[in-house]
């Protein structure tokens, strides 16, 4: 059995990349470091648009050379937390420098 890293165990690294592209997405509101002490809230519930979701979407897509489907059963991930896990459980990125 192999075991697969989640939020809690993808690299720091990761998450903070994740969190600056999210606080850009965002244009700094909410920054990147309020991004990570809030990382399993919903990004809905820390003021993060649906334009900004988009945004940090396509920026995710760009950096990392994944694509996300969001008319599949899993859509686009929620919080921070949950889009590292998807990242490393899904595509297999585990780095921010890990990009296609």
């Amino acid at each position: 059995m192999t075991d697969i890293p989640t939020a809690a165990t993808a690299p720091g690294g990761l998450r903070t990349a994740l969190a600056a592209l999210a606080a850009d997405a965002c244009d700094g509101e909410p920054s990147a470091t309020e991004l990570l002490a809030a990382a399993s809230t919903p990004f809905v519930l820390l003021g993060v648009g649906s334009l900004a979701q988009l945004r940090l979407l396509d920026a995710v897509e760009s950096t990392y050379g994944v694509y996300f489907d969001l008319a599949g059963p899993n859509g686009f991930p929620g919080s921070l937390d949950a889009l590292a896990e998807n990242l490393v459980a899904e595509h297999g990125v585990t780095h921010p420098e890990d990009t296609a």
